[in-house]
């Protein structure tokens, strides 16, 4: 459920004022995460068994929905954010992150770092200690081995992946024993803790047992319910339905909370929240902004909310000619009304800001020169780009009309509210706007696929990213990223940019590295690769007898084993 958001992972794809009562309600405040927490009027019975349970409740059974059906389970492959929803469930990673950012460990016992060792002095090598006795959902053991079998699926150029940025610097891995797996770099590499098997770096650990004998995994049957070493496992895939997981009885931390699973697939939105309000659903995750003031006031529902990591965005095709001349792209940020936006479209829910870094972030650039609602400032800079107004209200240049077109996904309402607000501006400055919708899975496919995004073929989009803790920008918008290599849909491409953010990336000393993104966030709001619309907010639609449901920045169900009803 909610917006369209594809991560580079997790909502690229990903704040800002975080003291917020807009709703009422108790809020929390954790080290600058404000997390909201509303509950509506209700009446608990006693079950049975001597709990409190509402009489809707199964217990031991959570059931969720979102609007899209998953490409595939194997996240090595996936650009969905829901398959990494899905994978916390059942995979295994070094570490998760869980309040304010913090990584939790999974399959590492603690994060390397120079302080204990496990980082070399130079920062090129790395050593990751393993947690003993773990073995995979179909009773094999695990081991440094399966690391070194993950990395290499990673890095195997036949493997469709989301994104090589990061993996790329793994000179080679060794195995000293069944529970030390070591990285050499070919340089020091600031984000690791992201990228490095973590849900919102992407891919997951995988059995070498089960796939080292195939070529490629692009279209194993693997990927259609994996294996694992998450605290679940996948029992069914029923296709325009469910998946359906079960408590994993040889998962390391013991017997989770809960003892099913039920993901539906339920594509239309007004469907999810019936079922909300009916207690078909015990969770609607990421409620659509427009749904938001009336999920708060259903009886019996509980409301989380945090802003997140996740920004949307406008991007802009900078292959496109008219799209190259900066004066154009300033042109355009001058007539998004952000603020009528974020007010009639998104019902006051997130954050209007210049950076797509959370105010909350230690990145966070403060002060950054937006591109305030102005339409005579927009026509002087398109009037200065030779783009001149004619007679039938049209703008031209050479004999060509400035028609953009905007690439958009079908069943959207709050982006079709989005573009009737952009087009009522661009009509006024002369812009011809055309809008396509195409299917999620088509705009948003992968640059092997055809995806329209990836493949460059649109003018204008908006979407939402998720940024990862460590706010990392290369694989969205170095000039080696551009698809097929990485993300870089803008096909934007800066060498000050690229110094910038290759610096913040290779140095470990955190006032180094915040320089730098701090300038090149200035470079950005520049540049004008993309527009920042606004820092989302997630809001989250829960049964109240749904226990230990607490989303972070950047993962929802970080702590799927301790979730409980």
């Amino acid at each position: 459920m909610g917006e369209t958001s594809h991560a580079p992972r997790r909502r690229a794809q990903q704040a800002a004022a975080c003291f917020k009562r807009t709703w009422g309600g108790l809020v929390a405040l954790c080290a600058g995460v404000a997390l909201i927490v509303v509950l509506g009027g209700c009446t608990k019975v006693e079950t049975g068994a001597g709990g409190s349970l509402h009489p809707w409740t199964i217990p031991g059974t959570m059931r969720w929905a979102d609007g899209e059906e998953p490409d595939n389970l194997n996240p090595l492959l996936s650009t969905e954010l829901l398959v990494n929803d899905l994978s916390a469930f059942t995979m295994g990673y070094f570490f998760h992150f869980g309040p304010h950012g913090t990584p939790v460990p999974d399959l590492c016992l603690e994060v390397p770092t120079q302080a204990n060792g496990d980082i070399s002095a130079d920062g090129r090598t790395m050593r990751f200690k393993l947690r003993h006795g773990v073995v995979w959902s179909d009773g094999a053991p695990f081991t440094s081995k399966d690391v070194a079998f993950s990395v290499r699926a990673i890095q195997n150029p036949r493997n469709n992946v989301l994104t090589r940025v990061g993996w790329d610097l793994v000179e080679r891995v060794e195995t000293p024993d069944p529970y030390s797996v070591v990285f050499y770099l070919r340089k020091p590499y600031a984000p690791f803790m992201d990228k490095f098997f973590t849900p919102v770096g992407n891919p997951a650990i995988l059995p070498e047992h089960l796939l080292a004998k195939y070529p490629d995994l692009n279209h194993v049957a693997y990927n259609q319910l994996p294996v694992g070493l998450g605290p679940f496992v996948y029992t069914a895939w029923r296709r325009g339905n469910e998946v359906e997981m079960a408590a994993n009885p040889r998962y390391w931390g013991g017997a989770p909370g809960l003892k099913r699973v039920i993901f539906k697939i339920i594509p239309d939105a007004n469907t999810v929240l019936t079922q909300v309000r009916t207690h078909e659903l015990d969770a609607a995750i990421r409620v659509p902004s427009n749904e938001v003031p009336q999920v708060r006031t259903l009886p019996g529902v509980r409301t989380v909310s945090i802003v997140s990591n996740s920004f949307r965005h406008l991007d802009f095709n900078l292959s496109r000619p008219a799209l190259r001349d900066l004066r154009v792209r300033q042109a355009i940020a001058h007539a998004i009304d952000r603020q009528t936006i974020w007010a009639k479209v998104y019902h006051r829910v997130g954050v209007v800001g210049n950076s797509p870094f959370p105010s909350t972030s230690w990145a966070y650039a403060q002060n950054l020169p937006g591109y305030d609602y102005d339409l005579g400032a927009a026509a002087r800079l398109l009037d200065a780009a030779g783009w001149r107004m004619g007679s039938d209200g049209r703008r031209r240049k050479d004999g060509r009309t400035l028609r953009l077109e905007l690439a958009g996904n079908t069943g959207n309402p709050l982006l079709d509210s989005t573009v009737l607000v952009i087009d009522s501006s661009f009509k006024r400055l002369g812009i011809a706007l055309d809008y396509k919708r195409y299917p999620t899975p088509l705009l948003f496919g992968s640059y092997a696929a055809g995806g329209i995004v990836a493949t460059g073929k649109y003018d204008l989009t908006i979407y939402a990213w998720q940024l990862q803790p460590d706010p990392d920008l290369s694989n969205l918008l170095a000039c080696k990223s551009v698809p097929p290599y990485g993300q870089n849909y803008v096909r934007y491409c800066s060498p000050a940019f690229d110094r910038l953010q290759d610096d913040a990336n290779t140095h470990y000393d955190r006032a180094r590295r915040r320089r730098d993104l701090v300038e090149e966030q200035r470079i950005l709001a520049h540049d004008v690769p993309w527009i920042v619309i606004s820092n989302i907010e997630e809001v989250f639609a829960v049964n109240p007898d749904l226990k230990g449901l607490a989303p972070d920045l950047d993962e929802t169900f970080w702590n799927a084993a301790r979730l409980s009803m």
